[in-house]
């Protein structure tokens, strides 16, 4: 399946705007939506490539940038011992009700999105994976996948 070229959306969430990448088939229709969430460094490569790689199988896939309260908008964290430090020390100095608030922001925005069905599931990968399991607990969650989490 063909997909879309990224686009972006700053989204309001309880503690500041939140830059999140939307990836989804092109064709007519609206498809399911994904939140995917990445690992401590953000939406790197591997990460951009997971999300084209689940929009190709026929998802609407929302990338929210993890850190927003505590790094510029389009920032990721090199895959390094000082890019790690800083991931690890975001993961613990982000509160976990701001996680929540993510949560229900990328939720709400792929809810409402022309693409996708209302269905939604959640994917995360590392402290993703926590991430994906915390929003699982959003009623309107209907599936979640979480990799070594």
């Amino acid at each position: 399946m063909t997909i879309t070229d990224v686009d972006s959306a700053d989204l309001t969430t309880p503690t500041g705007l939140m830059r999140t990448y939307l990836v989804r088939p092109i064709g007519e229709g609206r498809y399911p939506g994904l939140v995917l969430y990445s690992e401590i460094f953000q939406v790197t490569g591997p990460i951009r490539r997971t999300a084209a790689m689940l929009a190709s199988h026929g998802f609407v896939v929302s990338v929210p940038e993890i850190y927003h309260e505590l790094e510029p908008a389009g920032t990721v964290l090199a895959y390094d011992e000082s890019g790690a430090a800083r991931g690890n020390q975001h993961k613990i100095t982000k509160t976990l009700s701001s996680y929540d608030g993510d949560a229900r922001a990328a939720l709400d925005y792929l809810k409402t999105s022309p693409y996708c069905t209302g269905k939604l599931g959640v994917v995360g990968i590392c402290i993703g994976g926590h991430l994906a399991f915390r929003a699982a607990m959003q009623p309107d969650v209907q599936a979640a996948a979480c990799f070594y989490a």
